[in-house]
């Protein structure tokens, strides 16, 4: 059961949480209008089959960072061993509520960091190799991860009662 002050610190943290993902969303927006602004001075300096080796090792990197995404926001939020379920302040068999909101707000930066990349390497082919798809293409695959993975307050909660679950369960073993 989650008690009242841990939903006012889930708000709490939901609100910086928030805060972070619109303030990374938004700097898709600046590598989309920066590419699009510098687009008219940008000289292709590369042969082009420099930029499509590249081309194609980014696009390969912006997949695995994609899939990789998941499974690192997982291992952060529920990852092996009492260490991953403990709080910062607690040991591993006091009973109590964990804090799970510093645990999520490190799996959501994290991921995001890694969703905007992706954005990056778009920027970065447009402007090696001056196409508008890759930038309008990485951006999108950028935007909708990081819409998937925004904060949300119900996985907040449920995370918060099945980790309390686990510890208190821990707890009840340890003194029977």
């Amino acid at each position: 059961m989650v008690q009242n002050e841990d939903i006012e610190k889930i708000n709490k943290g939901l609100l910086a949480l928030n805060i972070i993902w619109a303030a990374m969303l938004i700097s898709l927006f600046v590598y989309l209008f920066v590419g699009l602004y510098i687009e008219d001075s940008l000289h292709a300096t590369m042969e082009k089959s420099v930029i499509a080796t590249l081309r194609n090792i980014l696009y390969v990197v912006s997949f695995i960072t994609l899939i990789a995404t998941r499974y690192v926001r997982k291992l952060i939020l529920y990852g092996k061993g009492r260490s991953a379920v403990v709080g910062a302040n607690q040991t591993p068999y006091q009973s109590g509520p964990v804090p799970v909101v510093p645990k999520y707000t490190s799996a959501m930066v994290v991921s995001l960091a890694m969703t905007e990349s992706i954005g990056t390497y778009g920027l970065v082919l447009f402007i090696l190799g001056q196409n508008e798809l890759d930038l309008y293409l990485l951006i999108l695959i950028s935007a909708v991860t990081m819409l998937i993975y925004r904060p949300k307050r119900d996985e907040i909660i449920s995370l918060t009662r099945e980790l309390n679950q686990h510890v208190g369960g821990d707890a009840y073993v340890q003194k029977h």
